[in-house]
């Protein structure tokens, strides 16, 4: 099982404490709004960001009471981006993606790229030979590790298929312990740059992330006024906030690269072994040809609209959304009324949906010869203008 190691608070997150405090207005009757302060435990500079946004009382921009919430456990900064019960928040990319999937739209952010690479040791050349090796990430809920665990996803292993995975305060350890008790650790690509460039042949990168967002963004509910929004991008954005090495914000509602890492946490691997994964126009051509195309989404989905020529075999999915799914607890019963000498193209809505996936593996499983995997799905289908129906 994967050990846990609880970090503390710094100093300088103390003082932050009681600075944020004077922004809760209690003594008024009127609700206060929320503002959700959300710090990574794993990135050392994170203490910054928060006591740079304070500087500027929101209270005062905005004419109302607020409450300014210090929160340093991501994962409960995650549960709270799901709820909605946060007028804004404030966070790195992984909290604000979540957000942005439910119900907050960017307003503003620190800007720059940054990418995340797994590094591992002992001969290992892909994500697949890293099965029963031990694992070395920061905090478990922080960036780094959210990242770690979505290369590896992508490369169609899970944390699970890990001999063991440590959970530990520094950032910056992971690759300084690889060669000794750990094979494998995420860090960022400058990082491994310049300690591979001082260590050469000690390890190499299995797996690369495309750029995230660096820093932090804010996200604000929807469907707040829009007073508030204004104040939120006035508070984080404004020139009085100089604390020295704190990031500055930049007002945008650029989401794009935010859709990356939000996939990064549910995004099927590119790759399953004994089926082949096509396109859209390939689908369309072996349809033509004769295979079938298995829309294994739910009732509701098919009817809205699907690929023409698509047979509807819904795939009831309980597992968890990870390469080695416990196939067991979900149900496909319609796949026994296809033949296993047919030529079968299983799709759902993209490569964030698991079920085509799913479907496709417990195809290949059961014995069937021509498994092929429509990875982008309908988003894929519609975006090329394939015919659909109704």
């Amino acid at each position: 099982m994967p050990r846990r190691t609880i970090s503390t608070f710094s100093a300088l997150s103390a003082v932050l404490l009681v600075g944020l405090a004077h922004a809760v207005w209690a003594q008024t009757a009127a609700p206060a709004q929320r503002v959700l302060v959300a710090m990574d435990p794993a990135d050392e500079g994170s203490g910054l960001l928060s006591i740079a946004v304070a500087n500027t009382p929101l209270p005062r921009l905005l004419g109302a009471p607020v409450s300014v919430l210090p929160l340093r456990d991501l994962r409960d900064a995650m549960r709270a981006t799901r709820t909605g019960e946060n007028d804004a928040i404030v966070g790195p990319a992984h909290v604000i993606a979540s957000a942005l999937a439910h119900g907050y739209e960017l307003v503003a952010h620190t800007g720059g790229e940054e990418r995340y690479v797994l590094v591992a040791s002992g001969g290992a050349k892909s994500v697949a030979e890293l099965k029963g090796r031990n694992a070395y990430f920061p905090h478990e809920d922080s960036l780094r590790t959210y990242v770690g665990r979505g290369l590896l996803t992508q490369g169609g292993l899970s944390v699970r298929a890990l001999k063991q995975v440590s959970y530990e305060q520094s950032s910056l350890a992971g690759l300084m312990s690889l060669g000794g008790r750990y094979d494998v650790t995420v860090a960022l690509e400058q990082e491994w740059s310049k300690w591979s460039a001082a260590n050469p042949q000690r390890a190499r990168a299995v797996a690369v992330s495309r750029p995230l967002p660096a820093g932090f963004g804010v996200a604000v509910r929807r469907d707040a006024p829009p007073a508030f929004k204004r104040a939120v991008v006035q508070w984080v954005t404004t020139t009085d906030n100089v604390v020295p090495g704190a990031p500055r914000f930049r007002a945008t509602s650029d989401q794009r690269p935010y859709e990356y890492v939000a996939s990064l946490g549910i995004v099927t691997p590119e790759e399953l072994q004994g089926v082949k994964r096509i396109g859209a126009r390939e689908a369309l051509e072996l349809a033509q040809r004769g295979a079938k195309l298995v829309d294994v989404r739910t009732d509701r989905e098919f009817k809205a609209r699907h690929a023409r020529g698509a047979i509807h075999v819904p795939y009831g999915e309980k597992s968890l959304k990870e390469p080695d799914f416990d196939a067991t607890v979900d149900s496909f019963a319609g796949l026994a009324k296809l033949g296993k000498g047919e030529a079968l193209v299983f799709l759902c809505n993209g490569a964030e949906c698991w079920k085509s996936y799913k479907a496709s593996k417990w195809a290949r499983d059961a014995g069937y010869a021509n498994v092929y995997w429509l990875r982008g799905g309908m988003p894929e289908w519609v975006s090329l203008g394939l015919p659909t129906e109704p």
